[in-house]
This record gives structure tokens, sequence and C-alpha cells, in this order.
């Protein structure tokens, strides 16, 4: 879509000339549209919670009351990270969640190694605090280590 379009067709959207507005996770991004009440997402557990969580804040930001769907096919098994994120999802929906989904994001996907190559981690094997020390540490090593 180009950005014309796409820019006519959120104004629109806005101006209420659209009622409905299909899209991808675009929305996510940040638009504001203080008349939106309803969001439904399509194969929630393909997303990750913080896109998620994301998505869900589109809606609600008005007086009115807000609601958010998160549809999974009626008989697929869902692996255990998507089965997390539901759940949090559902756990931490009151306003001002959002330090508490991004620990569980944390705890659920893993910190990663910031000292290497992988992108997510095992935080969980040792445990969020114990974590931080050990990364504390190793900065504070290498640290020293440059120095010398």
């Amino acid at each position: 879509m180009s950005a014309k379009l796409l820019e006519k067709i959120i104004v629109d959207f806005l101006n209420n000339k659209i009622q409905v507005l299909l899209c991808t996770n675009i929305i996510e991004s940040g638009i504001d549209v203080p008349n939106a009440n309803t969001l439904i997402v399509d194969n929630a557990d393909d997303f990750g919670l913080s896109d998620l969580h994301q998505l869900r804040g589109r809606v609600g930001r008005f007086t009115q009351q807000a609601y958010a769907y998160f549809l999974v096919a009626k008989y697929k098994i869902l692996n255990e990270g998507a089965q997390k994120r539901l759940v949090a999802l559902q756990e931490f929906a009151e306003l001002g969640s959002g330090f508490k989904i991004a620990m569980q994001d944390l705890e659920i996907r893993g910190a990663g190694n910031i000292l290497g190559k992988e992108q997510s981690g095992f935080i969980s094997a040792v445990g969020f605090d114990l974590y931080c020390r050990l990364l504390r540490e190793t900065v504070s090593i290498l640290g020293k280590n440059a120095h010398n």
C-alpha cells in the first residue's frame, strides 16, 4: 500500500468514515485512535508478549469501555512459550502492567547473552537477581582487564 493511500485510510478511520480497520501489527507502533474500542488479533500465539501488550494498548485510550480478543486456532496445540505469553497477558491486564509484562517476557524468553552472539538466554536457570549479579561482576572484571 502506498504511503499516500495508507495515510488516507488512517485519517478516514480517525474521522469515523471507516468503522473497521483490518491491518497488520503496524498499529502497534503507536497510532493513537481514541475512538477505537475493539481489537481482534488472529493467531495471537504467533506474537511475542510485548507485541501483544502493545497491540492491546491501542484500544481503550479514551473514555469508552474497550475489548481485546486474542484468537488461537480451535484445536491447535500451543507450545509452552505461547501458553505462558497468553496467560501473562490475561493475568496482567490492568492499567500500568507494562513492567510486569516486561519481567514476565524476560522470564519466558530469557535475558540473552549481552556479551556474546546468543539472542536469548536461560535466566530462569539461575534467576534474575543472580543473573544481574553475575553480569555486574563480569562487566567489572572486563573493565579491570581493559585498564591493564
